[in-house]
């Protein structure tokens, strides 16, 4: 008996364990996604590719996180904190602007959604570097998108 409790017991922590993977491996796919199709739409209007930058995903991410957990509401609440933050990393710092969305299920339809909005538009089309992309999604499986954009 407790030979099967053992087994059962790895079984559930291994499929976790490759579940977990799994979902990092997803959300790290619509990163790249998003940075992609960012980068096709500034080539598009003559403008350099945004790298790409971890430090920055993080902060991204755990405002999605936020928004998604209903820590904060939908929206820029915290950029201040946020620019704080990237401050902190980005040496020297000139400027930073925030896309947020939510509802897109792939980075091609956020892009667009961000494109098809003045300001997002703007920001996509800025004199910036760097740009920091995470998501996260709620209990209903929506997910919020955060793009940070840096110079």
């Amino acid at each position: 008996m407790k030979r099967k409790r053992f087994t059962s017991s790895f079984h559930f922590c291994f499929t976790c364990i490759l579940l977990f993977t799994i979902a990092a491996i997803v959300k790290d796919g619509l990163n790249d996604e998003v940075l992609k199709y960012t980068n096709q739409f500034r080539k598009s209007k003559h403008l350099p590719a945004l790298e790409m930058r971890e430090d920055l995903n993080e902060i991204a991410r755990k405002h999605s996180e936020n928004m998604a957990k209903g820590k904060l509401k939908f929206g820029h609440d915290g950029f201040t904190a946020r620019e704080a933050q990237v401050q902190k990393v980005i040496q020297p710092f000139s400027e930073m602007a925030e896309n947020v969305a939510y509802g897109a299920t792939t980075g091609k339809e956020v892009v667009e959604m961000w494109k098809n909005s003045p300001g997002h538009r703007q920001n996509m089309m800025g004199d910036y570097k760097y740009i920091g992309i995470g998501t996260d999604r709620d209990a209903r499986g929506t997910t919020y998108f955060t793009a940070i954009f840096v110079r």
